[in-house]
């Protein structure tokens, strides 16, 4: 896809199912490797949820500190107890075996250019989801098999696939 295009629509990144996000993430990586985004993040579609970060805001005479980042509530009164890691984490969770390993030398990749900037985050991310990721999640090969399965036991039921 023309960079530019990627660019200009920088905000799908957040709004794509997750099967969209999976479908275009690698043109975002890409354009981004090459220096070819100019508003596009995808490194915080990537990293965002994986830790807390505190601010304080004054608004009167009153001090609020807010928190933001993993232990953070994602609207309690619709999604109940999910916190920012648990969305962080399903969210990315479409990522087989073959796949998150791209992403790692991605973000590792960005990390060592940017000089340390977001190196914490990446850090973070790499070390408390990107790389276990990497070892363990399911293969191509079982999601193939699963659906083999899947499709023989509808068959086997009477059900045409």
């Amino acid at each position: 896809m023309d960079p530019a295009v990627l660019d200009v629509h920088y905000s799908a990144l957040s709004f794509f199912s997750e099967g969209g996000f999976r479908f275009f993430l690698p043109a975002f990586l890409v354009a981004d490797l090459r220096d070819q985004l100019n508003t596009a993040d995808p490194i915080f579609h990537l990293t965002n949820g994986f830790q807390d970060a505190s601010v304080e805001l004054k608004i009167r005479a009153r001090v609020f500190q807010r928190r933001v980042g993993k232990s953070t509530f994602m609207n309690p009164r619709r999604y109940g107890a999910m916190t920012s890691q648990d969305y962080a984490r399903y969210r990315l969770s479409i990522f087989t075996r073959e796949e998150a390993p791209a992403i790692v030398a991605y973000l590792e990749e960005r990390r060592e250019s940017d000089s340390g900037i977001r190196q914490e985050e990446i850090d973070v991310a790499l070390d408390s989801y990107w790389r276990d990721r990497a070892e363990h999640a399911p293969t191509g090969h079982d999601l193939t098999q699963y659906l083999q399965e899947e499709a023989d036991f509808l068959k086997g039921i009477g059900i045409d696939p």
